[in-house]
């Protein structure tokens, strides 16, 4: 199978277009639609230029082993924008990372309906998320879901958001931080309450109880709790971004 003029089109838009060599943020030199030397051929040199059409032809060449590649790791049969959407993938990614994804577990599973959120898992770079791959995934979802045309009265199809693989009230991590976190609460409770109303005033025995080794740890397990939860909802917010 190969990759359609769409598909050619997408990869274009994302890579950007540089006729002079450049060193990539990876300290790699670049030209073209984002060719390296590791690609093949033509080696990349420092001062280097080439033509727009000598770039759409290296581009080409360079696709056609994230073609084979894409081939060779799907099992089962896609229509021609779910190939142009992974091969996009694998020419971002780098087909290892691909085989290696939960992305192509999912689509080998014909989970079709499951792949849109892991497309948006691969937006991070240098450990933080890039709006550029952001973006890049969005448009790959789109492609993925064939609305990537034009309706009969000329508006552009706009895709559904893609969601993540399910939400924060589904998460084993999130439910589990709760109830370790209401618990603590409740130790910390059974302490500080006698300690308050033995005491001559609210804050008096509020400071003294805080000077409890069983109150302080209960404090600082339900502070942990509450960081576990947010943590685990940022990750499933981002799934679905």
């Amino acid at each position: 199978m190969k990759i359609s003029n769409d598909g050619i089109r997408l990869i274009q838009l994302f890579e950007g277009l540089r006729l002079t060599s450049y060193v990539c943020p990876a300290g790699v030199l670049t030209i073209g639609y984002g060719h390296t030397s590791a690609a093949g051929k033509p080696t990349v040199e420092p001062k280097m230029t080439i033509t727009k059409d000598e770039a759409a032809a290296i581009l080409r060449a360079d696709l056609d082993r994230f073609e084979r590649g894409v081939e060779s790791l799907v099992k089962v049969d896609l229509t021609q924008n779910q190939f142009d959407a992974l091969v996009s993938f694998a020419y971002n990614c780098g087909l290892g990372a691909l085989k290696k994804s939960t992305l192509l577990k999912r689509v080998n599973a014909n989970r079709f309906d499951d792949v849109p959120a892991e497309f948006m898992k691969w937006t991070r770079g240098s450990g933080r998320q890039l709006a550029g791959l952001v973006r890049r995934r969005r448009a790959e979802v789109e492609m993925w879901r064939s609305l990537s045309g034009i309706e009969p009265d000329g508006s552009r199809v706009q895709p559904d958001q893609p969601v993540a693989s399910k939400s924060i009230a589904k998460s084993k991590e999130a439910n589990a931080a709760v109830v370790a976190g209401g618990a603590s609460v409740m130790a910390a409770a059974r302490e500080v309450v006698p300690i308050i109303q033995d005491a001559n005033s609210a804050l008096s025995g509020a400071v003294e109880a805080l000077g409890r080794p069983a109150v302080f740890i209960a404090i600082i397990a339900t502070l942990a709790c509450a960081g576990i939860w947010y943590w685990r909802k940022r990750r499933l917010d981002e799934e679905a971004a």
